[in-house]
């Protein structure tokens, strides 16, 4: 799938594969120290991306990238089921996490391309796999600190909502989203 990006830019999106863990480790170290504060759902070598992708049929990685420029601008990373440290806290908010159904969902956007609907499409994206998986609720990973306005807002803005905080480092919040 090919679209235009608001900076007028063509860009790409596509499930990852091995043939991109380099160029997905040279996205890593374009982060911003902002970034890397805020994106944790593993580390950013090629050894922890071999270890996630292939070691394991629970996890999925989608990539967007610079059409011109051939290099990733933007990922994401779905697993299926949940964290099981997680499962506590999810059921002190009334959810029933399923391993089945249920996904966890953890997003960046290289810092110079966000607010320009490449996060919102590639998105997009993933949910007709997620669907087409029978995945019926997205989980957020790890939440998301609640200082953190505007993924609160791109979460919110595609469906997302609050169920709960908790403290981890400062307070964050758990935020899902039903497919229905």
């Amino acid at each position: 799938m090919i679209i235009k990006a608001k900076n007028n830019r063509q860009v790409i999106f596509q499930r990852l594969n091995v043939d991109d863990y380099d160029e997905l480790v040279d996205y890593f170290h374009r982060f911003s120290p902002e970034t890397v504060k805020r994106f944790g759902p593993h580390r950013f070598d090629k050894q922890s991306i071999i270890e996630v992708y292939d070691h394991s049929t629970d996890y999925k990685g989608y990539i967007a990238k610079d059409y011109e420029k051939s290099e990733i601008i933007a990922y994401s990373i779905i697993k299926t089921g949940y964290l099981e440290h997680d499962n506590s806290r999810l059921q002190s908010y009334g959810l029933l996490p399923d391993k089945t159904t249920d996904c966890i969902f953890a997003p960046s956007v290289a810092d110079d391309w966000q607010s320009l609907g490449v996060g919102n499409s590639l998105f997009n994206f993933i949910l007709s796999d997620l669907k087409a998986d029978g995945i019926k609720r997205i989980i957020l990973w790890g939440g998301v600190q609640s200082d953190n306005v505007k993924a609160i807002n791109y979460y919110i803005k595609n469906g997302f909502r609050i169920v709960g905080e908790f403290q981890y480092n400062g307070p964050n919040y758990d935020m899902i989203l039903e497919l229905g």
